[in-house]
């Protein structure tokens, strides 16, 4: 359901065609632009059109975002689970509606494919409140998510990410958020003045803090945090260079005399082989420019 999208006061429209002449084997009937709503929030997804179409049996309404991190957030921030996400569109469908896999298959102008955030594979399962996951673009949706957190402590302006969910803990409900910066020694810094806030329970792993803010339960935000875990990975192009040892040595004086006995024996057979062709022309009476000639010096007489 859309939370705030219909609540909003609206302030401009998105002119835009999108759906197609016909879907399936339903032809479209009108379609019309939808009213957007204006502010910081709507800038930061990053809304270009939405439109609405009916096909008569059904009605479908499209979303378009710049990109399709864009139409992820605002998918957890606002849509939940009334709406699919096919790359950077979010589509949602009263009615008689054709499937996913359908709506999946649609041409759609302006759409384009992109890998979607992994931050949110971090978040703990035990305890996740259904729906409270919130993926984070910016100072907007961050106030928006977990207003606790100043902005400024996220550095986004250098590529941060974040990502929050609530828990539900035997004595309360803690929110937690994931901060993703581009460093770990960027994190470093930023725990420490984030540790600073009122109540909040800090953890860092590699590039990734983990802060429980306004902590209600203290013991049960720090089980919290200590679930978050990041490895890293490093891919390596190159081969490393073997490793000298005697064995190897060894090994490497073996293979030497084994291709000199090869070289050996292959020269070997190569002079028995010339000799037999030289002593098997002699038996046929031929003979070689390099054999002896006679010469009868007719001239001289």
């Amino acid at each position: 359901m859309l939370r705030s999208f219909l609540t909003l006061a609206f302030a401009a429209t998105l002119n835009a065609a999108i759906w197609p002449a016909q879907f399936k084997d339903q032809q479209l009937k009108s379609e019309q632009p939808v009213p957007s709503a204006a502010g910081p929030l709507w800038q930061e997804l990053g809304l270009e059109a939405a439109s609405r179409a009916d096909y008569g049996p059904f009605q479908a309404t499209a979303y378009r975002f710049a990109d399709a991190t864009d139409a992820y957030a605002a998918w957890q921030d606002l849509f939940e689970s009334k709406a699919q996400q096919i790359d950077n569109y979010l589509v949602t469908c009263e009615g008689r509606c054709p499937s996913k896999a359908d709506f999946q298959a649609l041409t759609l102008p302006k759409r384009h494919h992109a890998t979607l955030p992994t931050l949110g594979s971090y978040l703990p399962v035990k305890g996740l409140e259904p729906h409270s996951e919130r993926y984070v673009l910016g100072p907007a949706t961050l106030s928006a998510a977990a207003p606790e957190i100043p902005p400024a402590l996220a550095v986004f302006q250098l590529g941060t990410e974040a990502q929050v969910a609530t828990y539900r803990t035997p004595r309360s409900a803690e929110k937690l958020v994931l901060l993703s910066f581009p460093t770990p020694q960027l994190a470093r810094q930023q725990a420490a003045d984030l540790e600073k806030l009122p109540g909040a329970v800090v953890r860092r792993a590699g590039p990734i803090v983990a802060v429980v803010p306004g902590a209600q339960d203290a013991a049960a935000a720090k089980i919290l945090v200590s679930q978050i875990g990041y490895q890293a990975t490093v891919n390596w192009d190159e081969k490393p260079k073997p490793k000298v040892t005697a064995q190897g040595i060894a090994q490497m004086i073996l293979a030497i005399f084994e291709l000199a006995g090869i070289l050996i024996v292959f020269c070997a057979l190569a002079g028995f082989a010339f000799a037999g062709y030289r002593l098997l022309g002699r038996k046929l009476g031929h003979q070689s420019a390099d054999e002896p000639m006679i010469l009868l010096h007719l001239m001289d007489r």
